[in-house]
C-alpha cells in the first residue's frame, strides 16, 4: 500500500486503489472534499449496526475490524493499515455498518461521505465513475476472498478430494 509519510495528499491518494486513475482537476476535486480526521489508540471509529453515511481512507496508524457473532462474542476481521480503506460499503447500500472499527495505535484518517460521492457525480461524471468502480473492484476482492474463506471452513477434511487425485480416480 502507499506509504503515508512525506506525501503530498494527492500523491498519497494516487496510490489509493479505491482512488486509482484519478488525475488533474477530478484528483484535486476529490481531494477537496476529504474530512482529516484523526483517532487516538483505542477509540470506536464506528460500530457495527450504526448507520453509517462516510468511508475512511488510513492515512497513518492501523484498525482493526471486528464483527460480533451470534454468540455474542467479538471476532477480529483484519488489520487495516496506511494506504487501506474502510467504511466503503455504506457509500454503496445505506445499510447499517457490517463491523466495528477500531483504532489500534494513533490513526489519521480521510474521510469520503456518500454526500460528497453524489456532488461528485452532479460535478465530475468522470470521477465519479472511476470511484465508484474503483469501490466495486475492491468489494469483489473482498468478496472471492471471503468465498475462498468459506470453503476452506466448509470443506470436509479428509472427505474431499484435490482435484488431481479426484481426476486419477476417474480413470483420466
Amino acid at each position: 500500500m502507499a506509504r503515508a509519510r512525506g506525501l503530498s495528499l494527492s500523491t498519497f491518494l494516487r496510490d489509493v486503489p479505491i482512488f486509482g486513475g484519478l488525475e488533474g482537476r477530478s484528483l484535486e476535486r476529490v481531494v477537496g472534499v476529504l474530512q482529516d480526521r484523526s483517532f487516538k489508540a483505542g477509540a470506536t471509529i464506528f460500530n457495527e449496526g450504526e448507520l453509517g453515511r462516510e468511508m475512511y481512507v488510513l492515512r497513518d496508524g492501523e484498525v482493526e475490524v471486528r464483527r460480533q457473532s451470534t454468540a455474542g462474542i467479538e471476532v477480529p476481521i483484519v488489520r487495516l493499515g496506511a494506504g487501506e480503506t474502510f467504511g466503503e460499503m455504506t457509500l454503496v447500500e445505506l445499510q447499517p455498518r457490517s463491523a466495528s472499527v477500531i483504532a489500534t495505535q494513533a490513526t489519521r484518517t480521510f474521510s469520503l461521505t456518500n454526500l460528497d460521492l453524489y456532488n461528485l457525480y452532479r460535478d465530475d461524471n468522470y470521477a465519479y465513475v472511476i470511484v465508484l468502480q474503483n469501490i466495486c473492484r475492491m468489494l469483489s476482492r473482498r468478496l472471492r476472498k471471503a468465498d475462498g474463506r468459506i470453503c476452506e471452513f466448509l470443506a470436509p477434511k479428509g472427505l474431499v478430494k484435490p482435484k488431481a487425485r479426484a481426476a486419477r480416480a476417474r480413470g483420466r
